[in-house]
């Protein structure tokens, strides 16, 4: 071996020719031309130098033609890898597979290589369309929402599973209020009357005795997670077009997907929110419809990421409202994107700092920082040591539905951050990511959904800006 490849071996942890790789003639890889160039490496090289300063053995020298084919190499793996994956797994079992490929099928299972093969890869229409393919939420939304008609003469009516009627389903053909519901059957066998309570910002409920859940249906009552220590975006985040969330405008730090904490903001207004859904509660507890029935034993069942920010608003949103006991289950699938070796840094201080290093040169202009921006909301973008937001967007999904389908017969909370409650809405009303890449659910909304499986499930507002439960105090 030439002391030139050693050099290059020693630094890049790519030898010449692995023992799992095939010889590739020019013509096989060129399916592959725009993937990676000596500059576009040379610049990705340099933003890892950004990240992980002198820990990165890499540097701009060792990006030669040799180094780029080699990645091209490995770009074909990853995309034959992905090709393979099956079609039902789960998140747990492709984060295993997707590990034991780094450390199996990468050089040194090194990251830093994963992440230069991956984002060059990305250029490629055939390897989008295929995480379009393995990714996609919309078969989610073919299990939440299979668009069921039910038959002629069928007992079924548009509001079995709703949590929240619409005015036309819960008004007299004279306009008067109805105060009782139909009688349903809850899976097993057994019919109940459902009695409707109105609540005060004109909101209906169908409600059976003593908080009863039918066996076949899961209630949910969602909320958001207030402002944290690590804030995510500007004050005023702005959709700027093909999916691109966030001017990032403000100095935030990245946020993680674990250890961020409720500021005192956040705090603040879990605990309003808590007052406001006290109104809800009470009503229906005067009305002989108390929505959960619990006690030292019997804990409120609370769902949401590992992050403490979900805890925390569970909790003060439930203590203000009057329940003081639950248990909370944190779900690693409904953590939000992970940003790996850039959590927690400043935001502007990347975008500073990467736009100098891809403007090849050129002056730096809002235009050009803006487009650098976008490079990091890219859907297909994997962040180094993290993960893409396609991937992630699929995780959240599968995480929720096979959420609801574990908690037939309960009435649960979940506490989320935005990320996840847009993923969720986008399934629910089988949205594209043009159209829900712009939900941005406000932290002052209480959302109540009911999932019955073969049903289309429908969610709407307990609460929102436009009919709150109580007036606050400004």
């Amino acid at each position: 071996m030439k002391e030139s490849e050693k050099e290059n071996k020693d630094k890049s942890g790519i030898s010449p020719i692995g023992n799992h790789h095939k010889v590739f003639s020019r013509r096989e890889h060129s399916e592959f031309h725009n993937c990676h160039t000596v500059e576009s490496v040379k610049n990705d090289v340099a933003f890892l130098k950004l990240v992980y300063g002198n820990k990165l053995k890499l540097d701009a020298l060792d990006v030669t033609n040799d180094f780029v084919n080699k990645l091209k190499m490995i770009s074909k793996d990853i995309y034959f890898f992905i090709d393979t994956l099956e079609k039902d797994m789960s998140p747990q079992n492709y984060i295993k597979s997707k590990y034991e490929f780094i450390r199996h099928r990468i050089p040194n299972a090194d990251q830093k290589l994963f992440y230069l093969a991956w984002n060059g890869l990305i250029k490629n229409d055939s390897f989008r369309r295929l995480l379009l393919q393995r990714f996609s939420i919309s078969k989610f939304s073919d299990v939440l929402c299979p668009q069921n008609i039910p038959p002629i003469g069928s007992t079924m009516t548009r509001y079995r599973s709703k949590l929240i009627l619409a005015d036309d389903m819960a008004t007299n053909p004279d306009g008067t209020r109805r105060i009782s519901g139909r009688m349903l059957e809850d899976g097993s066998g057994l019919i109940m009357n459902e009695g409707i309570v109105w609540l005060s910002n004109e909101k209906a409920l169908p409600m059976f005795p003593q908080a009863y859940v039918p066996m076949n249906q899961t209630h949910v009552i969602m909320i958001r997670h207030g402002k944290s220590i690590h804030e995510s975006g500007g004050e005023n985040p702005e959709f700027v077009g093909s999916g691109y969330w966030d001017t990032w405008d403000k100095n935030r730090r990245i946020s993680g997907s674990q250890s961020n904490f409720l500021n005192e903001d956040g705090i603040a207004t879990a605990r309003e929110l808590g007052k406001d859904f006290k109104v809800a509660v009470d009503t229906l507890d005067k009305s002989g419809y108390p929505l959960w029935l619990w006690s030292k034993d019997a804990p409120i069942q609370v769902y949401g990421s590992e992050s403490e920010n979900t805890e925390q608003t569970a909790r003060y949103f439930l203590q203000e409202s009057g329940y003081t006991n639950m248990s909370f289950n944190a779900i690693f699938g409904l953590n939000s994107q992970k940003y790996g070796a850039l959590t927690f840094r400043f935001k502007n201080e990347i975008i500073e700092e990467a736009t100098k290093i891809y403007s090849g040169g050129k002056e730096i202009t809002p235009e050009l920082k803006s487009k650098v921006s976008k490079m990091f909301k890219n859907r297909f973008y994997h962040f180094p040591e993290g993960e893409t937001l396609i991937e992630a967007d699929w995780r959240i999904a599968f995480s929720f539905v096979d959420l609801l389908n574990r908690n037939l017969g309960k009435r649960i909370l979940i506490a989320d951050h935005s990320g996840a409650i847009r993923v969720f809405e986008a399934i629910i009303r089988t949205l594209d990511f043009a159209e829900y890449s712009s939900i941005k659910e406000a932290q002052d909304s209480i959302l109540a959904l009911c999932y019955q499986p073969g049903r289309n499930l429908r969610y709407d507002y307990l609460q929102k800006k436009e009919y709150p439960l109580r007036k606050r105090n400004k």
